[in-house]
């Protein structure tokens, strides 16, 4: 088995900032920002919600270079991606890899501020884009 733990969803949205003040209004919760340092990729931002240990996260992107941001233009505000928490990144590419599904990275991206993390295209997945984040047990 992969994982057996879901560490959250990201949203895209364009106004990151009504979207924000929305879901803190509906889900009773404040976001924590997420400056472009705590992605993998830069060109993005965000806003993260601990909703009882499972991270819902809105992000977006000004850039149409990003996959954010291209993923905006094509289909509008909507689910991203599911996020799979895995104790190693690089050893979760490499079972993916064994079981016929391949990931965008050879190797995990690592940025200064953001966990190790590997993605899989939703043409892998049904139409669902999987990040494997490294979160250690």
């Amino acid at each position: 088995m992969l994982t057996n733990v879901i560490n959250g969803i990201n949203i895209a949205v364009a106004d990151l900032d009504f979207w924000t003040r929305k879901y803190e209004l509906v889900l009773g919760v404040k976001s924590t920002p997420v400056a472009e340092e705590g992605f993998a990729f830069p060109g993005m931002t965000g806003s993260s919600f601990n909703i009882g240990g499972f991270q819902l996260n809105l992000i977006s992107s000004d850039d149409p270079a990003t996959s954010v941001g291209r993923f905006l233009a094509r289909s509008g505000d909507g689910f991203f991606l599911l996020s799979l928490a895995v104790p190693d990144v690089d050893e979760a590419g490499d079972r993916l890899r064994e079981l016929g599904v391949n990931p965008l990275l050879e190797r995990a991206a690592r940025g200064v501020a953001h966990q190790p993390v590997n993605f899989v295209h939703p043409k892998e997945m049904a139409g669902v884009q999987i990040e494997l984040i490294e979160v250690p047990e």
